[in-house]
């Protein structure tokens, strides 16, 4: 591959972004190898700092910093020694510090200093600064490199990484067996995501898992914290030295990233497709499989030793909602950006397509069984009963996927805008206060406990439910605790309100009361 010269004529530093050769070609040697370093940058910052305490870490990632930029500068002329590398030296010392010392003052000052330092000393190497260092207008250079350049090409990452999956299904010399392979690097950092979300879901599908190497006993909190802290330190440094070492005017930010990144055409090769919807749905077939035989299995057989309802319906719940959002993602990677040959990998594509939203309906199914539960044993909320509507909801969505699949012409986005609006003012009419007031008195004539300190505080329409449950009970300690809670209720609705505030639910409310 033809390399690029990183090192731009003298005088035309900065030339227009029309003239900028990475413009249109993003996918190069050297684009590629600045991701990489960027990403070690990522887990190494990972590795160091996070959870752990200032120290030994602060300098070893300075010297870091340092190895990356020598790297990028090696072609550069201003990779020869001169006064302006004697910036490192006060940089190096003041990191030494976190090592040496432990003066909080001087830490906490120290860590403002350093990185404007390190901006200052990467502005002077590679000739990026408008101004001199010593005027000072240079602190218009130093506040653009701190907060501009991290976040100006922040995107470009992603969009590198898009054209490299381009440029590898494109290529003519990628055979079956490298697209097999492509299909499963893809799935892997997918199956380390849900397979910890499954095993955190279920607990049988956790026993099953124990079995295996502890590799997957990952705290979800812990994995999904580190991993946004990786993926933005990378697209940080990324954008940084992108900045410093590819040529461009000042105006060239996301906006233009993000419009080519959303128009990417279909690039996704259907055996790499193939070869990632069948791994992930061999794992949702085997979790499935244990659904059926643990979880749907209890309305018969009861529910597995040392598990109670709450218990059980507890774990899980959140965590098979993300999956279903994550499988939607998937199918609209698989539906826009992967490609379609006109042959039989293509309906094999569709049936894999398929048996993933199958998949998706028992997950959510299996969801909305253990919420069930959960509300049989703790009662009926506003959260508990959203979450049930999401999930009808989420059933909707995949449903019209699922036509998608097989009726391509289908304009899907149409479809989740119609759904969406259709949704949202469907629950606003269900009414979900008197909805939980029915349900609550329900679970309490069948012997539960109520929490009548919970529904006094829902909205009007739940008064008049109130009012005549409060009549037809005879426990006198739940009598005082609803009378205490309308009373406040009768003040609020008596304050005098003109007829344009009229509303029909504070009127039902104010006459159930009066009555």
């Amino acid at each position: 591959m033809e390399q690029i010269n990183l090192q731009a004529p003298e005088g035309q530093e900065d030339k227009p972004y029309r003239d900028d050769p990475y413009r249109d070609n993003l996918y190069s040697k050297e684009n590629i190898w600045l991701l990489l370093f960027s990403l070690l940058l990522g887990l190494l910052f990972d590795l160091l700092f996070y959870g752990k305490p200032l120290g030994l870490s602060y300098p070893l990632y300075a010297i870091a910093l340092y190895a990356v930029l020598l790297w990028n500068m090696r072609k550069n002329q201003q990779l020869k020694f001169s006064r302006t590398w004697l910036w490192g030296i006060p940089i190096l010392a003041l990191s030494l510090t976190y090592f040496f010392f432990s003066n909080e003052i001087f830490a906490f000052f120290n860590f403002l200093m350093v990185p404007a330092l390190l901006v200052t000393h990467t502005l002077l190497l590679t000739s990026k600064n408008h101004y001199q260092w010593f005027e000072p207008w240079f602190l218009a250079d130093l506040l653009q490199g701190m907060f501009f350049r991290p976040l100006a090409n922040c995107l470009k990452p992603f969009l590198l990484l898009a054209r490299i999956t381009k440029h590898g299904s494109d290529s003519r010399d990628l055979g079956t067996a490298r697209k097999v392979l492509v299909g499963i690097l893809v799935a892997i950092p997918l199956l380390i995501i849900i397979i910890p979300l499954l095993s955190s879901a279920d607990e049988i599908f956790r026993h099953f898992l124990n079995q295996v190497p502890d590799i997957f006993n990952i705290d979800m909190t812990e994995f999904f914290a580190r991993l946004i802290i990786v993926t933005l330190i990378t697209c940080l440094v990324f954008s940084y030295l992108w900045s410093l070492f590819r040529p461009g005017n000042k105006a060239n930010g996301t906006l233009p990233d993000l419009k080519r990144l959303f128009k990417t055409k279909a690039f996704l090769d259907p055996i790499t497709v193939t070869t990632i919807l069948t791994l992930i749905n061999i794992l949702y077939i085997i979790f499935i499989t244990i659904q059926f035989s643990y979880l749907f299995g209890s309305l018969s057989y009861g529910l597995p030793t040392d598990f109670t309802y709450a218990e059980y319906a507890r774990k899980g719940f959140f965590e098979l909602v993300l999956i279903t959002l994550i499988n939607l993602v998937i199918l609209l990677g698989n539906l826009y950006l992967g490609k379609i040959s006109g042959g039989r990998i293509d309906k094999t594509v569709q049936v894999l397509n398929t048996v993933l939203v199958v998949c998706t309906f028992v997950m959510l199914l299996s969801a909305h069984f253990r919420m069930s539960l959960y509300e049989e044993a703790y009662g009926f909320t506003y959260l508990r009963v959203l979450t049930h509507a999401f999930m009808g909801y989420l059933f909707v969505m995949f449903s019209a996927t699922l036509l998608k699949i097989w009726y391509r012409p289908l304009i899907l986005f149409k479809f989740y805008l119609v759904i969406s609006i259709a949704a949202y003012t469907l629950v606003n009419y269900i009414n979900v206060d008197r909805l939980i007031v029915t349900n609550n008195i329900e679970r309490y004539n069948k012997g539960y406990s109520i929490d009548i300190g919970y529904l006094t505080t829902l909205s009007s329409d739940s008064v008049p439910l109130l009012v005549d449950f409060r009549n037809r009970i005879s426990d006198q300690e739940l009598v005082k605790q609803l009378d205490d809670g309308l009373e406040y209720k009768k003040q609020t609705l008596e304050e005098a309100a003109p007829w344009q505030s009229f509303n029909i639910s504070r009127y039902r409310a104010e006459k159930a009361l009066l009555q």
